[in-house]
């Protein structure tokens, strides 16, 4: 078992475990993307290099194949949105109208609204994968889901609005919003799709369930910012945590990448006390143990898929 530690190092004491049908929700996506036409020469070259299934794979170790695979069509369609919002698409590229995106998003999940290729790729590939989450979907977690999708889309405006004012937030602003726009809700979300839940989900957010899902969304930003850091810096984006500590206290940019790495340590040790103390679920309520399971594979994953499997990022910090 590998473990993560300190020194520019991120620990995290949960062993790896992937989905055993991995390589067949690769070649499914590959296959999806390609009939959307959703990455184009070296696009789909880079899309292959950043290995999602692997990711998804590692998030949902024991869901079934139908449903992983839905669960990763749709997730690299939102990493796909993130390239295009977060100046991915080159510079060549159209400007995308966020607004107008956002509500055919909205109008799609909402009204159930179909797009063919006419309306574009994205549009396209969001009318197919919507379509088949709901054929599998109750109405509580279609309506979590379009929760979930309306307030990344409030996160991400609130973001933009920072970067087009120059406003860089103070570190309890960006703790609040940076789970958001990174999507980590959606990841805690999908666990119930993926691993078919039946347990309604108000069960999940009481305390100290809702906790641990807190650190678990958490833990893959600050992991994620620290290492997509040098990634961020060249398109000037200060929506990072070493650069709010270093606006915050005042820091230089290394000594906020300790204290970064310090933090998300830390609160993996709190996530790994509370992981322990819920222990008594799995075996016993299984949906619930399955949750509480996920989320740790949810942190571990993340850091696997990021320093192992996908080439997406460069990092300064390491995994032993």
């Amino acid at each position: 078992m590998q473990t993560l530690t300190l020194d520019r190092a991120l620990y995290c004491p949960f062993p790896a475990r992937i989905n055993a049908m991995v390589d067949a929700v690769e070649e499914h996506t590959d296959q999806w993307t390609l009939a959307f036409d959703l990455h184009r020469g070296d696009s789909f070259l880079e899309y292959k290099r950043s290995a999602f299934g692997h990711m998804t794979s590692r998030f949902y170790p024991t869901a079934g194949f139908k449903r992983l695979c839905i669960t990763n069509d749709l997730l690299v369609l939102l990493f796909l949105l993130d390239d295009m919002l977060d100046h991915e698409s080159g510079p060549d590229a159209p400007p995308v109208n966020f607004e107008q995106l956002a509500k055919q998003f909205c109008n799609v999940l909402i009204h159930d609204e179909a797009h063919t290729y006419k309306s574009g790729p994205v549009l396209a590939a969001l009318s197919d994968v919507w379509r088949r989450m709901r054929e599998l979907c109750n109405a509580e977690l279609k309506g979590q889901f379009i929760q979930d999708i309306v307030l990344l889309f409030k996160a991400i405006k609130w973001q933009n609005q920072n970067a087009q004012s120059g406003i860089i937030p103070s570190l309890d602003e960006y703790s609040h919003w940076r789970p958001l726009f990174g999507g980590a809700h959606l990841a805690a979300s999908l666990i119930f799709f993926a691993e078919n839940t039946q347990t309604p989900l108000n069960t999940f957010r009481k305390k100290p369930l809702d906790l641990l899902t807190t650190l678990c969304g958490h833990l893959g930003c600050w992991a994620n910012d620290l290492i997509s850091l040098q990634k961020e810096q060249g398109h000037g984006d200060f929506h990072n945590l070493v650069p709010i500590l270093q606006n915050e206290y005042g820091l230089t940019e290394d000594i906020a990448s300790d204290r970064a790495v310090q933090i998300h340590n830390q609160e993996m040790r709190d996530f790994h006390m509370l992981y322990k103390r819920l222990d008594y679920y799995v075996g016993k309520q299984k949906d619930i143990g399955t949750y509480i399971t996920d989320l740790a594979m949810i942190v571990r994953g993340n850091l696997d898929w990021s320093f192992i499997d996908s080439e997406r990022y460069s990092s300064r910090v390491n995994m032993m």
